[in-house]
C-alpha cells in the first residue's frame, strides 16, 4: 500500500523528482535580452559560488534534522485551502500525476513551476511551520520583461500604519530555458567580480555591452533590493540556482546548477531547504558576512530617486536559536 506524502515526509522529499517537461518542438520567438543596464547605484561587487559537495551536505543534513519521517496525521490535500503535494514519487507514494499542457510558451512554463515544485513546497512548509499559514507565492506584476522573465515571492500580507503592503522573504525568478540555456545559468553562477564606473561619463558606463548573465545579475539585485528580500532562486524548470544577497547587498553567493530531475538532494529538497533558510528558520544556511564598502555610502550616491526606485533597507537578523554553524564555505574572488 503507498503512502501518503506527510507519512514520511522526509523521505518523499528526498525521493520525489520533478517530472519530465514537454517542451515541444519549437520554440516562441522572443527578444531574450533582459532591460536591465549598467547603472551607478548598484552596489554589487563579487559572486561567490558556494562548493557542490558541502552545499549538498548542508542541505541533506538539515533534512535529516528538521524534516520528520514520522506520519504527520495529514492528507496530501488540505481540503480547507485546496493546498496540496503534486509531485508523484511512485511507487512509495499514492500523489496522483497532474495533467500540464504541454509548455510551449512562457506561460505554460509558468503554470509548470506554480503547480508542481512550488504548491509540493508550500504544502510541506505549512505542514512543518503551521505558523506560516499566511504565507504563500504570489505572482508579481508583469514589467518591461514580462516575455521572458516572472518573479514569483515567497511572501504575506501585511498590515502597517493603516496600508496593507507584502513582506516578502524569498523570491523566484523565472526564464524559459529557450532563452536562458544551462550553459548560460553556469555562467551566471561562475566567480566573477562587478566593479562601479570611475569614470565622469555616466553615458560610457550606461552603454557598456553587458553580457546574458551580467544583465540577469543586475535585474536580480534590482527585483531583490526592492522587496528587501536578498534570498532568491532561479529558475528554468529544467535546470535550478538557489542564491542569496549579503547583507550590504555587495556580494552573492549562488549554488552550482541543479537539473531538474537531481537526487540527493533533489530539487524539492534544495527548495524546501532553502526557502526555510530565507524564513529564518532553526538549521537554516546563514549568510557569511562580507568585508566589502557599504551598499550605499551616503557620500558616494549618485543615482536619482527614480533611478533606485527601491524602498528602505532592512538588515537581516538571525533569529534566536538558529545554528549560526551553517554557512558554506565559498570560493574567494
Amino acid at each position: 500500500m503507498a503512502w501518503r506524502a506527510p507519512d514520511n515526509l522526509r523521505f518523499y522529499i528526498q525521493e520525489a523528482r520533478l517530472v519530465s517537461i514537454n517542451l515541444g518542438s519549437s520554440r516562441p520567438s522572443v527578444d531574450a535580452a533582459l532591460h536591465a543596464l549598467p547603472r551607478r547605484y548598484r552596489k554589487l561587487r563579487a559572486i561567490h559560488p558556494l562548493r557542490l559537495a558541502l552545499f549538498n551536505e548542508y542541505c541533506r543534513d538539515w533534512t535529516e534534522d528538521f524534516v520528520p519521517c514520522v506520519s504527520l496525521g495529514e492528507e496530501d490535500e488540505d481540503k480547507g485551502t485546496g493546498e496540496r503535494f503534486t509531485v508523484p514519487c511512485p511507487p512509495f507514494y499514492q500523489v496522483p500525476p497532474i495533467s500540464l499542457a504541454r509548455a510551449d510558451s512562457f506561460k505554460r512554463l509558468f503554470t509548470w513551476i506554480d503547480l508542481l515544485p512550488l504548491e509540493t513546497v508550500r504544502r510541506a512548509v505549512h505542514l512543518l511551520y503551521p505558523e506560516t499559514k499566511a504565507w504563500s507565492f504570489a505572482s508579481d506584476a508583469d514589467d518591461t520583461d514580462h516575455t521572458t522573465f516572472k518573479c514569483i515571492t515567497w511572501s504575506r500580507l501585511v498590515d502597517h500604519e493603516d496600508e496593507r503592503h507584502y513582506r516578502s522573504a524569498m523570491s523566484i525568478f523565472i526564464q524559459p530555458p529557450w532563452v536562458l540555456s544551462v550553459c548560460d545559468l553556469e555562467l551566471f553562477c561562475k566567480r566573477q567580480s562587478f566593479f562601479g564606473s570611475s569614470s565622469p561619463s555616466t553615458e560610457i558606463f550606461h552603454e557598456r555591452p553587458t553580457t546574458l548573465h551580467e544583465r540577469l545579475w543586475y535585474k536580480l539585485w534590482d527585483c531583490c533590493i526592492t522587496r528587501s528580500s536578498p534570498w532568491f532562486v532561479v529558475s528554468t524548470y529544467t535546470h535550478w540556482v538557489f542564491g542569496v544577497f549579503s547583507n550590504g547587498w555587495t556580494a552573492a553567493f549562488v549554488s552550482p546548477v541543479y537539473s531538474y530531475d537531481s537526487h540527493d538532494p533533489s530539487v524539492l529538497q534544495l527548495l524546501l531547504f532553502w526557502l526555510c533558510s530565507a524564513m529564518g528558520f532553526p538549521g537554516g544556511w546563514v549568510v557569511p558576512e562580507v568585508r566589502i564598502e557599504p551598499a550605499y555610502p551616503s557620500q558616494h550616491l549618485t543615482a536619482s530617486l527614480s533611478d533606485l526606485a527601491v524602498g528602505p533597507l532592512i538588515r537581516q537578523h538571525s533569529p534566536a536559536g538558529l545554528d549560526m554553524t551553517r554557512s558554506a564555505p565559498f570560493d574567494s574572488i
